[in-house]
């Protein structure tokens, strides 16, 4: 069984199987100078027990490091490597660093692979980190794929390619906002590109994120999801394409 919840942003929970998965968790009403758009719906004191954390890059809307207040000491933080040393002056979780393809088997069968992802993430905290990542989680039979932030690439064929034998990745987590002035095309995805990343991946079913939770662009807030809704009606995928709201949960 898979399970996922639309947080905001790119923070989403995973449920594979009986294990619980957070991704870039971001639980704070500012990032930086901006605030969220609009309430959390969810409330981070409900996270369940969690088997791991993963990281995607260290942009401050996809790693809020007051947002480890609520996710217990014990919990691994998977993060791309070179960035443990930084994040573990700060939280007390032991740090799991993933070069590009490695992966990781934690306890009860969850294997955690770090993918390439197409992107550049920095933080000035003492430290301008630039590498970033996104991950495959998958347990027996059943796999999400996690795109974090990433413009759109070659990368997504070679990560399909990859999982499509023997079973297809069941769901993928993609980012479609955040592409608005056109410069901005080099580190994000607009909806006809996610749509374009969820075929080269072959995954059976696609739910958007990093939409609707931060304004860092210039895009009309709604606009991502309608332009998506219109290009999954266009293209007979409206019943693989899920669209949640904040603190919306679907299972497969």
């Amino acid at each position: 069984m898979i399970a996922i919840t639309y947080i905001g942003q790119a923070t989403t929970l995973i449920e594979i199987n009986g294990q619980n998965i957070l991704t870039d968790p971001v639980f704070s009403n500012k990032v930086l100078f901006v605030k969220r758009h609009e309430e959390l719906k969810f409330n981070p004191a409900d996270i369940p027990e969690l088997a791991a954390v993963v990281i995607s890059h260290a942009h401050h809307d996809h790693l809020d490091i007051n947002s480890f207040k609520y996710i217990k000491s014990t919990v691994p933080v998977f993060v791309p490597a070179g960035f443990g040393k930084f994040l573990s002056k700060f939280i007390r979780n032991p740090v799991i660093e993933m070069n590009e393809w490695a992966s990781h088997n934690l306890p009860d069968g969850m294997k955690i692979i770090a993918a390439p992802a197409k992107h550049v993430g920095f933080r000035w905290s003492g430290l301008r980190f630039r590498k970033c990542c996104s991950y495959i989680l998958a347990k027996e039979s059943s796999s999400v794929y996690f795109a974090g932030d990433t413009e759109f690439g070659e990368h997504f064929k070679e990560i399909g390619n990859l999982c499509s034998n023997p079973n297809p990745i069941d769901v993928a987590l993609l980012p479609i906002g955040g592409y608005s002035p056109k410069w901005l095309k080099r580190y994000h995805m607009n909806p006809i590109a996610a749509i374009d990343a969820f075929i080269c991946l072959r995954a059976k079913h696609m739910i958007p994120i990093h939409f609707g939770t931060f304004r860092f662009s210039t895009e009309k807030m709604s606009e991502p999801v309608e332009w998506l809704k219109r290009l999954a009606d266009e293209r007979n995928l409206s019943d693989r394409v899920h669209i949640l709201n904040s603190g919306d949960r679907w299972e497969l």
